[in-house]
């Protein structure tokens, strides 16, 4: 797709890439994600857990539920409500973009393939176990960069440059379940949806940060170039 603010698909590619498979870090996250990410974990609490599942429900409809509550929620009038929706939908696409671009660029394996196969990796201490599950169903495409946090790094971004602050009561329902969390600010937004996604054992630590990178790029030329008017109420 053609992107609404960007360059081009790849202008925010990640610089650091994924792990080489002989270094600490993959070494540390590989071992992470299988203790907290297993469907069967004795390590991942009760909580944990449904912080997992709750972020499983379709991204798009999550998302977009959430935007529609915000106009009431502030008292925005009807050119304030267009105004943030169209922030919100244009950051949201065009982090899509840019992380699904990233993902295809760099190719890299899921929890779900490295830790069944970890006797390939060339690191000794990656220990394979061919009877590995996530908690749920592992999205099918590339792991690098996670697309959650790509979403939740551009929301929550546009949300602090709208409203000109962190402390923005923003309300997400899971749509197959109904549950609803209330968060207000948003670094406990983007906190909760970079865990979950280690929790379900679909990503990596470092994924989900450059995830979060590449959303804050966004959303930022976003605002500064596309949407720099005072937009406060």
């Amino acid at each position: 797709m053609v992107p609404f603010t960007m360059t081009s698909a790849a202008q925010f590619l990640p610089t650091d890439g994924p792990p080489d498979l002989g270094s600490p870090n993959w070494t540390r996250e590989y071992n992470e994600v299988k203790v907290l990410g297993a469907v069967n974990s004795t390590v991942r609490t009760a909580s944990q857990t449904a912080t997992g599942l709750f972020w499983t429900g379709n991204p798009t409809v999550t998302w977009y539920t959430a935007f529609a509550k915000l106009p009431a929620e502030y008292h925005l009038n009807l050119s304030q409500s267009a105004r943030l929706l169209a922030m919100l939908s244009t950051a949201f696409t065009d982090s899509g973009i840019g992380c699904f671009n990233a993902k295809f660029h760099f190719s890299f394996w899921r929890p779900v393939t490295a830790l069944s196969n970890g006797e390939i990796d060339g690191n000794p201490d990656t220990e394979a176990d061919a009877a590995w599950l996530p908690l749920a169903s592992t999205p099918p495409h590339p792991e690098f960069p996670a697309a959650h946090t790509c979403a939740a790094g551009a929301i929550g971004q546009t949300l602090e440059n709208f409203f000109g602050t962190s402390h923005v009561k923003f309300t997400v329902t899971n749509p197959v379940t109904q549950e609803t969390r209330i968060f207000r600010d948003v670094s406990s937004l983007e906190r909760q949806a970079f865990w979950a996604r280690i929790y379900a054992g679909f990503h990596y630590r470092h994924s989900l940060s450059e995830g979060l990178k590449l959303g804050h790029s966004v959303a930022e030329q976003l605002n500064g170039k596309y949407f720099n008017r005072e937009t406060r109420r």
